[in-house]
């Protein structure tokens, strides 16, 4: 992937960095092994030269009425562009690179943590992968589904695909912004719903955030079991608040107690990954709903 700018294009290349960010429309800055550190300055041009590359391999806009861009990259890394005045100082860009290889699981734990993970995957439980940004939540499902039988049905859905599946039978299902003339949007409510219609074994959902908390939840309680989804939150408790949260919010007709029966019946254990100060990503809890007990 090339942009055509020679200052960013060796970060863009090495697998050590992580992410790549502009601050205050000019300051570049990387996350690597070191950690977050300014590398360079870039002139102004340069950085209109960097949007425009990534408005054209993405297909997407950007522009003063559409100040933000979240967009997906052709190599599978993910952009977000914020454009002044919105952001204050000067464009925001941030690049977040993924990994085309599928990390083994002790990349996030010991072997009983990973005797656990197994455990969950073949009792087909129902399983939300909780963390902060960056924390590896969808590198920790990409490595789950190494897990799964070759001939199960996968069907996964994200806003941006970032998922890696190493099983054949794999759909990968992403959202659509409306277009300029506000039609065609297409929402992971709407892909939750397509999805029960597409005969899966296993449903993923990358990143529960909005009024599709409701279909996802009521699919997950009434059979299909050995699901996966991320999500963001402090902890492995914080999630089940969390959720319920989500379910009171865009479905403002359910009790707090409704809620909280829902999702205790569809999600049967949360997994919670953290970044280390070195940048690895941890399991650091494995909480089974219903059990007063963490692992």
């Amino acid at each position: 992937m090339t942009f055509g700018l020679s200052s960013i294009q060796p970060f863009l290349e090495s697998s050590d960095v992580r992410e790549i960010m502009i601050v205050n429309g000019t300051d570049l800055w990387i996350d690597d092994h070191l950690g977050v550190r300014a590398v360079d300055t870039l002139t102004h041009a340069e950085v209109a030269l960097l949007i425009e590359g990534m408005m054209r391999v993405s297909g997407r806009q950007v522009d003063h009425l559409h100040p933000i861009l979240d967009a997906a990259l052709p190599d599978g890394s993910r952009a977000c562009i914020v454009l002044p005045p919105v952001a204050r100082h000067g464009a925001s860009i941030t690049i977040r690179k993924f990994s085309p290889r599928v990390f083994p699981l002790v990349a996030f734990g010991s072997e009983t943590r990973c005797e656990e993970l197994r455990s969950l995957v073949t009792s087909r439980r129902n399983v939300m992968v909780s963390g902060a940004t960056g924390s590896g939540k969808t590198s920790l499902v990409s490595s789950i589904t190494q897990l799964f039988e070759p001939n199960e049905r996968i069907v996964c859905l994200e806003d941006t695909s970032e998922i890696r599946c190493v099983q054949p039978h794999f759909v990968a299902l992403q959202t659509r912004p409306a277009n300029q003339e506000g039609s065609g949007e297409v929402t992971l409510h709407d892909l939750v719903r397509t999805s029960l219609r597409m005969r899966p074994d296993r449903v993923i959902v990358g990143e529960v955030r909005g009024a599709e908390v409701v279909d996802m939840l009521l699919a997950l309680g009434s059979g299909h079991t050995g699901s996966w989804s991320t999500i963001h939150a402090a902890s492995a408790i914080d999630t089940i608040d969390r959720l319920v949260a989500l379910v009171l919010r865009h479905h403002r007709q359910w009790s707090v107690e409704d809620a909280r029966s829902l999702v205790a019946t569809a999600v049967d254990a949360v997994v919670h990954v953290e970044r280390t100060a070195g940048g690895r990503r941890r399991i650091t809890d494995i909480h089974h709903v219903g059990s007063s007990s963490q692992q």
